[in-house]
């Protein structure tokens, strides 16, 4: 924080009336008026001095609580700044530096330091921001503008380090469905959502689009006044992967800023809303990231997931040096931080080898999450489809017409939602036919704004 004149407009009119003085004197011979002028000029000089030849030793400190919040949540920032100076600051105004990622007023004024003397001086002030972006965000440095006692001659610098502060993506909570969706053939189903522990078990539910008739209950269908078909459920503890499309050119529009893509963002909330339910309702989650290493963790059923989403967990600095790994490896809160962390990737090679990780789960669904995939990345995403009996791909930005009956051949359940749709209504497809395509639930702008258009099917197709 610079200024090129350290002069306030007092210490200009003290000037200007030091100048009148020495005319004045010179012309009618008054040395009280030359005195004068002497004393005015000296005040400034003096104030000056000791603003800008003083060098007082400054700490800040910052405490944030609590240190993790979810995309919407609020945090509460105190700074104390500690000074050791021999000379009194009357009037300190102070502003934080806030990252685009927060919003919130950081400036005011500091109470004065009081009488001069040696030893150290303690002040604080407070402010709150609100988090509007997930990720890692940095406040500070703290910008400072120090006046004399007189009020003539200011100083602005730039004290302290930055503080992180962590938002998490934010969870939404998602409807109960009665199961993840039908297979192919209607011979597979997973667990449901309520499992428990025992034998295998035949149950009846209700018929969905895709259900082979040979699985029709009769004696069910004819109880209920409805189709109802066989469903053969172990009722261990069942497991998903949720399968994360992390590449950057699936998720960048042309008017995006490449700094921040609100599809992604939109994509990555929404893999944390899905494994945070289905890590509720007692399944093992598998969450990879399908364009970066740095994504792969395994979520233990019933694991403690009340910590990050909602509270501070110990210090954050230490949880950042340590990469999260204070946390529980199987811990639904490690996931999340996980996610806030992520960074959507750029590397040429978009989709990792997925074969090895879906193989040893040959049996679970595959809930994936994608983005505008184009036709050379469908190689991968075929392999995990043969490999499980309930692919499922969620497209909740939208995507080309080519990709999605490539995706279907292969064997995925499309589900298509637009930028800006509920994630609810999403997730609740995932029970009915494929191919269901949602429209915004708000009045932000959609993908059918620029660079795109409806096809005659309802599938988004992006030129």
């Amino acid at each position: 924080m610079k200024r090129r004149v350290p002069l306030t407009r007092r210490a200009v009119g003290v000037l200007v009336a030091a100048g009148v003085c020495l005319i004045f004197a010179r012309g009618i011979g008054s040395p009280e008026l030359l005195a004068a002028a002497g004393l005015l000029v000296a005040l400034v000089a003096a104030s000056f001095g000791a603003v800008y030849l003083e060098r007082p030793s400054l700490r800040v400190d910052r405490t944030t609580r609590p240190d993790l919040v979810a995309v919407g949540g609020r945090i509460s920032v105190e700074v104390t700044i500690a000074e050791t100076s021999a000379l009194p600051h009357v009037h300190t105004e102070w502003k934080d530096r806030v990252p685009a990622g927060l919003a919130g007023s950081a400036e005011g004024t500091l109470p004065s330091t009081g009488v001069a003397g040696i030893g150290s001086r303690r002040r604080t002030a407070e402010y709150t921001v609100t988090a509007l972006r997930r990720g890692e965000h940095e406040l500070g440095p703290l910008g400072l503008t120090v006046s004399d006692p007189f009020g003539l001659v200011v100083r602005r610098r730039d004290v302290g380090g930055t503080h992180a502060v962590v938002v998490l993506p934010e969870v939404v909570v998602l409807p109960e469905i009665p199961a993840l969706t039908a297979s192919r053939d209607g011979s597979t189903r997973p667990s449901s959502l309520h499992v428990g522990a025992g034998e295998d078990d035949i149950i009846a539910r209700p018929y969905l689009p895709g259900d082979a008739i040979r699985r029709l209950h009769w004696r069910a269908s004819a109880h209920h006044g409805e189709l109802m078909v066989r469903q053969e459920e172990q009722r261990n503890d069942p497991e998903a992967t949720v399968l994360l499309d992390t590449a950057a050119a699936h998720w960048a529009w042309p008017d995006d800023d490449p700094s921040y893509l609100p599809a992604f963002e939109q994509a990555v909330s929404l893999a944390a809303s899905i494994t945070a339910h289905l890590v509720d309702a007692d399944y093992r989650v598998n969450l990879v990231g399908a364009g970066t290493e740095e994504l792969s963790r395994e979520i233990g059923a019933r694991s403690a997931a009340g910590g990050l989403r909602s509270s501070p967990v110990g210090d954050m600095g230490d949880a950042l040096a340590r990469g999260g790994q204070h946390l529980e490896e199987d811990d639904l809160d490690a996931a999340l931080l996980d996610l806030a962390l992520l960074r959507p990737s750029v590397q040429p090679n978009r989709f990792l080898d997925l074969s090895p990780v879906i193989a040893a789960r040959r049996s679970q669904p595959v809930i994936a999450i994608l983005g505008d995939v184009e036709e050379g990345d469908l190689g991968e995403l075929t392999a995990v489809a043969h490999l499980s009996p309930l692919p499922v791909a969620l497209l909740p930005a939208g995507a080309r017409r080519r990709s999605i009956e490539l995706l279907e051949s292969a064997g995925w359940r499309c589900h298509v939602g637009e930028r800006g749709a509920s994630f609810q209504a999403l997730w609740s497809g995932t029970s009915g036919p494929a191919t269901t395509t949602l429209a915004p639930s708000t009045g932000r702008g959609g993908r059918g704004g620029q660079g795109g258009r409806r096809a005659a099917g309802g599938a988004y197709v992006r030129r």
